[in-house]
């Protein structure tokens, strides 16, 4: 089996949520079509396995990768936190936030039984 799809752990874990997908190494993460069409299975289990994706080339030019879906599902929950938080960053800047005590007040009135 070539080195670039050998299967190991990684050596680097997630640290956070938002990392969804550790810095790829190119000696390691970069691979041929060829390469990964004839050894998908083994590709496949690495992805799950150490969460760092695969960067596939044709022609010697990266065309696509290989990823793990929970990881995908992560990123896209991170951005669509992030622009949630710009939206509201904008809207105070904008001056249509709403002050703490009146939320708080809110909440309060809403669930006090």
């Amino acid at each position: 089996m070539p080195t670039a799809v050998k299967e190991k752990a990684s050596s680097h874990p997630r640290l956070r949520k938002h990392h969804a997908f550790p810095t790829p190494r190119l000696s390691e993460d970069v691979i041929s079509f060829s390469e990964c069409r004839n050894n998908l299975a083994s590709c496949l289990k690495r992805v799950g396995e150490t969460h760092r994706l695969i960067f596939i080339t044709q022609n010697g030019r990266p065309t696509s990768f290989i990823g793990n879906i929970e990881d995908w599902d992560d990123l896209v929950e991170w951005m669509e936190t992030r622009g949630d938080i710009a939206a509201g960053i904008a809207e105070l800047d904008a001056g249509k936030g709403i002050p703490h005590k009146q939320v708080f007040d809110d909440l309060l009135k809403e669930y006090a039984t």
